[in-house]
């Protein structure tokens, strides 16, 4: 009895005890060791290393996609809309030449204060010549005196039409009116460089995380070359708050099937989908597609050492377009996307609605003509003095990745098939393919070019003579007389006529053979949201990324 009667008596006092803890306050964690939230780490794959983040010197989607994320320009452009970046306002003179910029207060990296001054040095060195900048012409020169500044012809840098009249104001005065320049400003090449750290780092700038300094809503935090990048939330950003990814950790998978490979293992939270998977993932109801505005061409060097006779003759280069059956390489190999009928995408903008409605055009065709191939090709032999037993073999270079490759091996079948050229393939590294083309050695390329803003033009411009993306010497006095006039037209009528006419007299002189439009096709995970593909600017978008 006794022994029962003690150990009751426990249980009603440790029921007591239990009863008065639960009533009395609980010890909170000390203000100065919170307890620490996990961060959010979003994990997205590049497809090749960043050949050059230096703003005003990258060109390359991967370069374009990180300076997007660490640098922000006076706007910046989301989801294909304009919003205040640096500048939290501005206006814009009656005459349409003049913006003046009103910066906001904010802050690079390292606490430094932005300024106005520091997107006159960006602009100012973006046209310098000795920074050899391949957007200086087709972005640049819509600012009064650029050209001149560019070329050498004035040297007073006063006289460019950039100003910061004090550390919070911009004033920049255009050439002529130009309804789309506010959309220019979010691009790479307009995103700030501040002139004490270029001065300090002089040919390593950007190189490196501690070569640069960053006002965007992101820093590189690491950047283990051909292997991956860290990009973490900058504390100093004026809108940190939207930002909601700690971490945005980048590795560079050239493979499109180990990254898919590592979506399904949940290691990445998105992924390209390989050519060969499509159909899968079409079926299974996982397959996402964005019309990127991606051009894919057949490009020739016309200012070529070896077989320049050969790549300058128009016929030859036809009788290259006919032997092509744009359809079945799509099917076969590309699968997203659709052939193309003329050079200017079908989604791209026109007046009122998409160019390509309002100014009709069907140039090319997408199943190969075999006939007139070998026709243009007889009328090549004979110009050339040639016959076909004794005709050169063409190299072709492309990129080593698995698409590349794959194209490359259609279009070296398709043309020893229909005309018995022979093709001699190269395919490399994509930052040495851009090497190779930017010092003209090669003979054609499978190359592409992506919509810098949504119009026309950012097809257009590039092929001017001696134009910094006119990569294969083209020149035509025509063409460039139709760009200028649609650049200085004032009736947005006109300057649409305008450049219709100099797509015309592209797709007739042929320097570039139209080959297919791009989309991409890609899973991403019900985990992220506002996870944004863009056509214009940084792809994806990570800006304001969060995981549910």
């Amino acid at each position: 009895m006794k022994k029962k009667t003690l150990t009751l008596g426990l249980v009603v006092l440790l029921i007591l005890s239990m009863m008065l803890s639960a009533c009395a306050p609980q010890q909170q964690a000390p203000v100065d060791q919170p307890t620490p939230a996990q961060e959010k780490v979003v994990k997205i794959s590049l497809d090749n290393e960043p050949p050059d983040i230096d703003p005003q010197v990258g060109t390359d989607l991967m370069s374009i996609m990180v300076g997007g994320h660490v640098l922000e320009g006076l706007v910046r452009v989301y989801d294909s809309k304009v919003q205040p970046g640096m500048a939290e306002k501005w206006e814009i003179s009656e005459d349409a030449l003049t913006y003046t910029f009103h910066l906001r207060d904010a802050k690079w990296s390292d606490g430094v204060a932005v300024k106005a001054q520091d997107f006159e040095y960006s602009i100012l060195r973006l046209l310098d010549p000795k920074t050899a900048a391949g957007y200086a012409e087709v972005m640049g020169f819509y600012i009064k005196n650029a050209e001149k500044y560019f070329k050498g012809e004035i040297t007073d840098k006063s006289l460019v039409g950039v100003k910061a009249t004090d550390e919070k104001t911009l004033v920049i005065t255009l050439e002529n009116p130009t309804g789309y320049f506010i959309r220019l400003l979010g691009f790479m090449c307009f995103l700030p460089s501040r002139e004490d750290i270029v001065a300090k780092n002089g040919e390593t700038f950007a190189a490196d995380p501690d070569k640069m300094v960053y006002n965007g809503p992101y820093t590189l935090k690491e950047w283990k070359h051909e292997e991956g990048l860290t990009l973490v939330k900058n504390p100093n950003y004026w809108d940190k708050d939207k930002v909601k990814a700690d971490v945005l950790d980048l590795p560079i998978i050239i493979e499109p099937k180990t990254s898919i490979n590592m979506f399904e293992t949940e290691e990445l939270f998105a992924s390209a989908i390989p050519e060969d998977m499509l159909d899968t993932y079409v079926q299974n109801g996982k397959a996402k597609f964005m019309p990127n505005g991606g051009l894919y061409w057949l490009q020739f060097n016309l200012g070529s050492k070896t077989n320049n006779k050969v790549l300058n003759n128009l016929n030859f280069r036809k009788a290259i377009s006919y032997a092509i059956d744009r359809e079945a390489i799509m099917k076969a190999v590309i699968k997203k996307g659709d052939p193309a009928t003329r050079y200017v995408p079908s989604n791209i903008m026109g007046l009122n609605d998409k160019f390509s409605k309002e100014n009709p055009l069907d140039a090319i065709s997408i199943k190969a003509d075999q006939a007139k191939a070998k026709e243009y090709f007889e009328k090549a032999l004979k110009e050339l003095n040639l016959t076909a037993d004794k005709f050169p073999t063409i190299k072709l270079l492309g990129a080593d990745t698995t698409a590349a490759r794959q194209y490359c091996e259609a279009v070296q079948d398709a043309i020893l098939k229909n005309i018995g050229v022979k093709l001699e393939l190269v395919n490399v590294p994509s930052k040495q393919r851009l090497q190779l083309v930017n010092q003209r050695d090669y003979e054609m390329v499978y190359a592409n070019w992506f919509p810098d803003y949504d119009d026309p033009m950012t097809y257009l411009d590039i092929w001017v003579t001696g134009g910094g993306f006119n990569r294969s010497d083209y020149s035509n006095a025509k063409y460039d007389a139709a760009i200028k006039d649609a650049k200085a037209a004032t009736d947005e009528k006109v300057r649409q006529q305008k450049m219709f006419e100099a797509e015309q007299l592209l797709l007739e002189d042929m320097p570039v053979i139209p080959s297919h439009w791009g989309a991409y096709a890609y899973v991403q995970s019900d985990k992220i949201v506002n996870y944004v593909r863009s056509l214009v600017g940084s792809d994806p978008d990570l800006t304001y990324v969060d995981l549910k």
